[in-house]
């Protein structure tokens, strides 16, 4: 007789990522403390200083590593509309940050779906693009859920489900969960440093 599992590849996928996600989320709260104990804020504003207060330019840093696949983590830039105020009040500017972030994956589930019999980069032998292609092949939008609420490259992850054919109406709801992330995140950061 043949045991039934508890739960499915995809659910123990998901709920395992989400953890990491959480864990990720610990990791960027102990390096902030850390920062913040071992740096004067005069040090850290000699560090930033010249970008800190350049909004189109921080703003710019954002759009871009939201399309190029994640490459500055978002609670830097939630960390930094918190500190700043310069976009505005602190959760109307997360409310900002998660639409831009939401509209980048969005512009890349385009370029996906556009692309995907098209691009020799996104049917090729490249190491990331191929383990994350693996990936949704196997997962679907359960890897679309985790890449929303966790350091998966959520761009990356939206041009392949474009790319993989997901139904682009499932996505834009699957993909909401990058805002609540936003605000989830924005209000743990919130309420550490205040």
């Amino acid at each position: 007789m043949k045991k039934k599992k508890f739960l499915d590849d995809k659910t123990r996928f998901l709920i395992r990522n989400i953890l990491k996600g959480f864990l990720y989320l610990i990791f960027l709260i102990v390096v902030y403390f850390l920062i913040k104990s071992y740096f004067s804020e005069e040090e850290r504003m000699e560090w930033f200083g010249r970008i800190y207060d350049n909004v189109p330019l921080v703003m710019s840093v954002f759009v871009a590593s939201e399309i190029l696949f994640g490459v500055i983590p978002p609670e830097v830039f939630m960390l930094w509309s918190l500190k700043t105020g310069l976009i505005g009040s602190y959760f109307p500017s997360i409310g900002l940050l998660s639409v831009i972030s939401y509209l980048a994956g969005f512009s890349n589930f385009t370029i996906g779906a556009f692309a995907k019999d098209k691009s020799k980069i996104l049917n090729g032998k490249n190491k990331i693009i191929l383990k994350y292609r693996l990936l949704f092949q196997k997962y679907g939008a359960h890897l679309v859920v985790v890449a929303c609420v966790s350091p998966l490259p959520f761009s990356a992850i939206s041009l392949l489900a474009g790319a993989g054919g997901m139904d682009k109406k499932k996505y834009l709801w699957v993909s909401l969960l990058r805002i609540i992330r936003f605000f989830v995140y924005a209000y743990v950061i919130y309420k550490i440093e205040g």
